[in-house]
C-alpha cells in the first residue's frame, strides 16, 4: 500500500499487521512502523521512472514469490497543493499531482493483476474523496486528480466483466474507491494554513476543525481493512466513510 508514511495509510498497515498480513509499505518517507511483517520501500511515486522500475524489480517479484490466497492494495498516497482559483493554477505543477495521484496507482493495479495468482481473491481499494464526486471551489488540481482515479477503478471493473477480455486474471477481484471523509491529516493541517489571498474558500476548512468534524485515521482505516479482508464484494463499489 501507498502513503504508508503518515495518516490513513500508517493506520491501515497498522491494522493490517495486527490482522496478521505481510505488508508492503510504499512512501517517499521513512514509515513508523517496526514489524517483521512490514517491508518499507522507499519511493518518491512523483517519478514514475523510479515507481516502475521498483514495481517491477521489487513488488513484482514479492508477490509472485509466493501462491498467495489474496491480495491487496491500497492506493493511498496523495498530492494536494495548487488550491486556488483555476486561472491562477500553474500547469506546470499538475504533471507532479497526477503522476502520485493518478499515473502510479493505475501502474500499481495493472501490476497487481499480471502478477496475482490467477486463483487468488484480489482486493483493490483506491482513496478517494468527496472532491472527486462533488465540486469545491479552489480545489480544481486535486478533485480532477482524484476524479481521474476513481474513473480508473471503474474502467479497470468494466474491462474485467468484458467478454472481449483476452487475459486470463484473478476472477476474484474487486474495487473500492473509498472516501474517507474529512480525516485529520498533514494535507488538512496545510490546507487550513493556506492564506485566504491564495485559497479564499479556505475558512471551509478551518470550520471543519473548529466544529469537530474531522475523524481520526484509525476509523476510515477499519473500514478499508474490512474491504481488504472480505468477501462477497461487487466488482466496483464506492464507499463513503460511516455509510454502508
Amino acid at each position: 500500500m501507498t502513503g504508508t508514511s503518515s495518516g490513513i495509510g500508517a493506520a491501515v498497515a497498522g491494522r493490517l499487521l495486527h490482522e496478521e498480513w505481510q505488508v508492503v509499505g510504499v512512501a517517499r518517507r521513512p514509515a513508523p512502523i517496526r514489524h517483521p511483517r512490514y517491508t518499507h520501500l522507499k519511493i518518491d511515486l512523483s517519478d514514475l521512472d523510479e515507481t516502475t522500475s521498483v514495481v517491477a524489480n521489487t513488488i513484482v517479484p514479492m508477490v509472485t514469490a509466493q501462491a498467495w490466497n489474496r491480495v491487496g492494495l491500497v492506493n493511498n498516497a496523495a498530492l494536494g497543493g495548487q488550491l486556488g482559483p483555476t486561472e491562477r493554477i500553474d500547469v506546470r505543477q499538475l504533471p507532479r499531482l497526477f503522476a502520485v495521484n493518478v499515473s502510479s496507482p493505475i501502474h500499481l493495479m495493472g501490476a497487481i493483476l499480471r502478477c496475482a495468482p490467477a486463483t487468488a481473491s484480489v482486493r483493490m481499494v483506491n482513496v478517494s474523496s468527496g472532491a472527486a464526486v462533488r465540486a469545491f471551489p479552489g480545489l480544481t488540481a486535486y478533485s480532477t486528480t482524484k476524479a481521474a482515479l476513481r474513473m480508473a477503478g471503474l474502467v479497470l471493473a468494466a474491462e474485467l466483466d468484458s467478454p472481449q477480455r483476452d487475459a486470463a486474471l484473478p476472477a476474484d477481484t474487486a474495487i473500492l474507491s473509498y472516501e474517507p471523509g474529512t480525516v485529520d491529516t498533514e494535507m488538512q493541517t496545510d490546507t487550513r494554513n493556506t492564506p485566504v489571498s491564495q485559497f479564499p474558500w479556505v475558512q471551509i476548512f478551518k470550520n471543519f476543525k473548529a466544529n469537530g468534524m474531522l475523524v481520526t485515521p484509525d476509523k476510515p482505516a477499519a473500514e478499508i481493512a474490512a474491504f481488504l479482508a472480505g468477501d462477497g464484494h461487487g466488482r466496483f463499489t464506492e464507499r463513503r466513510y460511516g455509510r454502508s
